[in-house]
């Protein structure tokens, strides 16, 4: 018989080790970028009501319907609100709910979870659009470099701003748009805990609104600040979550102050963009900034009925209103004005006689409709709320599609009623950004020590 020491003593068995664990830190709270977003405890607020694209549109007929009611004779020399042009106008905001109601309904993919670690970027692709962002921004302010008081005299009202002085240079500065999409992809990232961002990436954030900041006060540029709070927000939203029920109720509840904290915002705004013209004509700064907030997306609403009503010679179908960012490109927007012309230069006839050249938007809608009819304009609208149904819906399954270009499409719903951001010049150079961060966008791994 065989014994056990003949066969050499069997080493006893090891109990089976424990699974890793994510270890915790001080106060009991997880490390960062351990778990994903979708593990951690809290109702997402993605799932939020006013974060549907049908309900920013119903608020922008409720606003769109109230210009009938708005006093244009303190404003502008003419009004064309209401009327059938008008009404047409209400039909395209139609027309855009029915596209979102068409591709975001899929209740099948919003009843499956999201998946894990969805959207990753290589930090030399972040590191790219900073260092082009930055660069383009100091060519840029090479005269308030080397002239510091001027944004000084910008602020305490001298100057009204630098864009006489320092305009822009296109194909240059352009390229500070890149910092759009830059901003759009730090939040992501760091919201959705899939790496942690290195300090340049966080610092790089900090430093592109504070570049921002001084763009939207020495050159009166409200939106360059616009365009990165919204996008901004509505990326971190993608993952964001709350634990606690009474910030779940705020949330809920966070449109009813929405109102107040815009008029707050432009209020202080406007103290260093134009009170200081205006400050003789009334009591306080505070009914300058109410009606001239009104005025802003009204006098636009009311350019765009203008000039259709003003201008018989439309629809050219020149696609100067339906992508004015090709228009504008050096080089190709050239040959595309020799050959076609520029109806452009019409509007800009039409402001000058019958409007108010400080109020000079032609809203959202209506150079569409002179760009290429009716018919077309109700296409292009159809189409475009499809698009924007089928990012929300990539956008709550936190895919890199819809997390990188859904932001941009609630900026476009936000300044819908003043003007076409994404036909913009604006948009363009953010679109490429975008783009290119979608064709790097990774698929990641867990994190060691999580399970999948």
């Amino acid at each position: 018989m065989t014994t056990p020491q003949a066969l050499g003593a069997a080493r006893p068995l090891r109990p089976a080790r424990p699974a890793r664990q994510v270890r915790m830190p001080a106060r009991g709270r997880p490390l960062p970028h351990a778990l994903p977003p979708w593990a951690l405890p809290g109702r997402p607020l993605a799932t939020l009501w006013w974060l549907h694209p049908l309900i920013a549109v119903a608020a922008i007929a409720l606003v769109y319907a109230s210009f009938a009611q708005f006093d244009f004779s303190r404003v502008v020399p003419q009004s064309w609100i209401p009327g059938p042009h008008y009404a047409w106008g209400g039909a395209l905001l139609l027309v855009l709910a029915l596209g979102i109601v068409g591709t975001c309904g899929d209740r099948r993919a919003l009843a499956l979870p999201p998946p894990p670690w969805t959207f990753d970027l290589p930090r030399w692709a972040t590191g790219a659009l900073l260092a082009t962002t930055v660069f383009a921004y100091l060519l840029w302010f090479q005269v308030l470099i080397a002239q510091p008081g001027l944004l000084v005299q910008v602020l305490t009202g001298q100057l009204f701003n630098l864009r006489e002085i320092a305009p822009t240079t296109p194909g240059v500065t352009t390229m500070t748009q890149f910092g759009v999409a830059y901003v759009i992809a730090c939040i992501a990232l760091s919201a959705s805990r899939v790496r942690p961002l290195a300090w340049w990436e966080r610092l790089g954030v900090v430093v592109v609104f504070v570049l921002a900041t001084i763009r939207m006060l020495a050159w009166g540029e409200r939106l360059a600040l616009i365009e990165l709070l919204v996008p901004g927000a509505v990326a971190w939203l993608a993952f964001a979550r709350v634990r606690r029920p009474w910030l779940w109720t705020l949330a809920v509840l966070l449109p009813l102050a929405a109102p107040p904290l815009l008029y707050g915002i432009f209020t202080g705004t406007e103290y260093f963009r134009s009170w200081t013209t205006y400050q003789r004509d009334y009591d306080s700064i505070w009914s300058f900034a109410f009606e001239r907030l009104l005025s802003y997306y009204a006098t636009a609403t009311n350019n765009g009925v203008g000039l259709l009503v003003e201008n018989t010679q439309w629809p050219q179908y020149s696609g100067r209103y339906v992508a004015e960012w090709l228009y504008m490109m050096p080089g190709v927007g050239d040959s595309l004005r020799e050959s076609v012309g520029d109806v452009r230069d019409q509007y800009v006839d039409f402001v000058t006689r019958y409007a108010r050249p400080e109020f000079n938007n032609p809203s959202g809608l209506f150079p569409i409709v002179f760009d290429i009819g009716y018919a077309g304009s109700a296409v292009y609208f159809l189409v475009v709320g499809a698009l924007i149904g089928r990012l929300w819906l990539l956008w709550r399954r936190r895919t890199p599609a819809g997390v990188l270009f859904h932001p941009v499409m609630m900026l476009y719903l936000v300044e819908l009623l003043r003007f076409d951001y994404l036909a913009s010049t604006r948009f363009f150079p953010v679109a490429l950004a975008l783009l290119f961060l979608w064709s790097v966008a990774r698929r990641p791994h867990p994190p060691a020590g999580v399970p999948w």
